[in-house]
Order: C-alpha cells, then structure tokens, then sequence
C-alpha cells in the first residue's frame, strides 16, 4: 500500500494498493454506501479509469473496513468488469463512537428495505433461533406478533397514539415469545390451520402461561371431537378455520383478528374442562375481546412502558 497524499493535506489519505489487498479488506453494513448506478460503465471511458477505480475505506483505530465499491467488487470477479492490478483509495479516519453510529444507521436501512417476512427471518438469524416448521421458519409471522401485542395489524393500527404511533420492533419482540414460538414449531404446526389468526390467539394464551399444548398439537392434528350432535372447543375451532378458507378470507386483517378471538375463546372453554357446560356446543365461537388479555399479557412480561412493543 502506498502513500499518496497524507490526511492532513486532504481531510482524508490517498493510497494506492493492489486489488488483492483491497479484496481481503473487512466488509460490515454499510458496505455500499453512495453507491451509483454508473460506475459500472464509467470504467469503460478512458478519461474516467482513475475514478472507477477510486473506492472509500473508512480507517477505525488501526483496522480498516470498506465503504464503497460492492458493485464494482461483483462486477470485477464476475468478469462483468475487467479485473484492475491496483484501486486508489481514499481512508477516512474515524472514531469508534461514529463508526458504532454508522453500523447501526446502515442495519436500521437495510432492515426498512426489507419485506417483512426477510426482517422476521433476519431477526432469527441474529438471535441464533433456528425453526424447523415451514410455518415458522419462512418468516411469515409479522401480523400475528402485531395481533398477539396491539390486537391489530399494523395497517390497522392508529399510527396518532401513543400506543401506536412506533412500529413494533420485530427483533424484541420474537425474543419476547421466543419460548412459545419454540413451543409452537415443536408442534410442526400446519400453515393451513396455523393462519394469522389462530398463530396470534396461541401465542397470546401461551404468554399467559395457560397450560395450553395438548389443545394445540390436537387442533394441529384436526382432533377436534363432537357427542350427540355437540363440538368440543377444538371442533368449533376448526370448524371457523375452515369457513375463513373456503371463503377465501384468511387474508383478510379484520378476519385475521376475528380468528384470533375464536382462538382464544375456544381455549378459555376448553381450559374450563369437559365438565363443563360450555364445553360441548351447538352455537358457532363468538370470539373474546383481545384487548384485556394483551394488557394482561404485557404487565406479566414487564414490557407495559415500551413503546416499540
């Protein structure tokens, strides 16, 4: 690596170094900042060479990460770009307190570009959470969390209120149920009777500490029973699971939410037991408010003052 010119004269040092070297340089988040959409032609223009093959370094106490030049690094090894023997590089010094600043930007930026099941799948990646369900492991959980902490997707929500107005942070909040998450996909559970909805009411009831499994793996395993023209609470339940399918409305919010309350209701009576009067029914689930049992559900976390949550 030679000097160029020193930082004091420029704000910044000039180098030139072999694309070896450069190539084995540390790579973070924000490896692909300023990136434009013309430095993979301009290479190509003569006049220009000395500029397409100028990349940024940012310099942190004595290690070096880079900051620009992704493309054109895919470019040159995929052959698109004729490979240089040297780049010119300008370092920035940096200090630890804005280099923390920007790793933390350049995550926050990806993660928005994200769909919401890769932020969901992400997440996992970062807490070491490893699923086996299809159901789970695809990532498509968002509105039920959503529904399981605020009652409602957040298309629904009122992003005005206090309450509301911050989105949920996803990665927080899988750590939140991660032991019923873990539970749930144990379960292998199907995507078919798994919905929004029903994910939603399992993981409120769950993080209630209600001794709930056995309900789950039958209603996993269509084990729903019925007597003398009676279902027990499992039947009933994927008696409305069905009707939302065949209707076609297991996609849509205010349905997902309907579902959720079914849910939940139909545990509350089949916790109270077979004994019970409510327990063999004729009338179809008619669903519990989810309110009460969330704010019960975040006081029994301690998460009642967070607001990302």
């Amino acid at each position: 690596m030679e000097m160029v010119y020193p930082i004091s004269d420029l704000g910044c040092a000039v180098v030139r170094m072999s694309f070896a070297d450069w190539l084995v340089i540390a790579e973070l988040e924000f490896f692909d900042v300023d990136e434009g959409d013309h430095d993979d032609f301009v290479q190509h223009i003569p006049s220009l060479y000395a500029y397409s093959i100028t990349v940024a370094l940012v310099k942190v106490g004595n290690t070096l990460f880079k900051l620009s030049g992704k493309r054109r690094k895919e470019a040159w090894l995929n052959g698109t770009l004729s490979k240089p023997d040297y780049l010119m590089a300008l370092i920035f010094d940096m200090t630890e307190e804005d280099f923390q600043t920007l790793c933390i930007e350049a995550k926050t930026k990806q993660f928005e570009a994200l769909p919401p099941h890769e932020v969901v799948k992400a997440a996992y990646n970062e807490l070491g959470l490893t699923f086996v369900s299809e159901r789970l492991r695809n990532g498509f959980i968002n509105e039920a969390i959503h529904i399981a902490l605020r009652g409602r997707q957040r298309s629904l929500q009122d992003k005005r209120s206090i309450r509301e107005r911050e989105d949920i942070n996803m990665k927080k909040a899988i750590e939140l149920f991660k032991s019923e998450l873990l539970l749930i996909d144990g379960l292998l559970p199907k995507s078919d009777i798994f919905t929004t909805g029903v994910l939603a009411g399992s993981l409120i009831m769950l993080a209630l500490n209600k001794p709930i499994t056995e309900f789950l793996k039958r209603l996993n395993d269509n084990q729903g029973q019925t007597k003398d023209g009676l279902a027990d609470p499992i039947e009933c339940l994927l008696k409305a699971i069905h009707r939302h399918k065949i209707s076609q409305r297991t996609m849509q919010p205010r349905m997902a939410i309907d579902l959720a309350k079914k849910t939940v209701h139909a545990i509350a009576i089949w916790l109270e037991g077979d004994q019970s009067a409510k327990y063999w029914r004729m009338r179809d689930l008619t669903g519990h408010e989810l309110m009460p049992l969330i704010m019960e559900l975040k006081q029994l976390k301690m998460i009642n003052a967070e607001r990302d949550l």
